[in-house]
């Protein structure tokens, strides 16, 4: 897929979501929440998937949305194991988002290419949301 110009929703909208589902955690006072499991990727990241799962499904312009899809889930368990196995793996996922989004409008590139792009955008989103509300919540 190939765009004139460069595209908002698949830059705004997975990195939103992944946000809104980084800070539900923390948002959530509990009884239930303990400290471990309010400090769990395991819930944002499966948020995210649904969202990204959404998002890929209301797309008209892309044919094969299954693939689309498979390539958002790839990239989100690549994001997840990472981060389990190195503290900041956080960084070049965010990194890497940041230069897809500049750069994958030009070319025309494969519904799963598109779809890894979706699924860093929903992981940078989980962590930068996670962050903000750690901080600030």
């Amino acid at each position: 897929m190939k765009w004139e110009q460069p595209p908002l929703w698949p830059v705004a909208m997975p990195s939103m979501m992944g946000f809104v589902a980084g800070c539900v955690p923390y948002l959530l006072e509990s009884q239930y929440l303990t400290t471990e499991s309010k400090f769990s990727l395991f819930a944002p990241f499966a948020m995210a998937a649904m969202a990204c799962m959404a998002i890929c499904l209301l797309q008209s312009s892309i044919e094969s949305k299954l693939e689309m899809f498979s390539g958002s889930l790839v990239s989100l368990l690549v994001s997840l194991i990472g981060q389990l196995l190195f503290f900041v793996w956080f960084v070049p996922v965010i990194l890497v988002w940041v230069r897809e989004s500049i750069f994958v409008w030009r070319k025309s590139y494969p519904a799963f290419r598109i779809g890894f792009w979706i699924g860093l955008g929903a992981a940078s989103g989980v962590y930068m949301g996670g962050i903000f509300a750690y901080n600030v919540v």
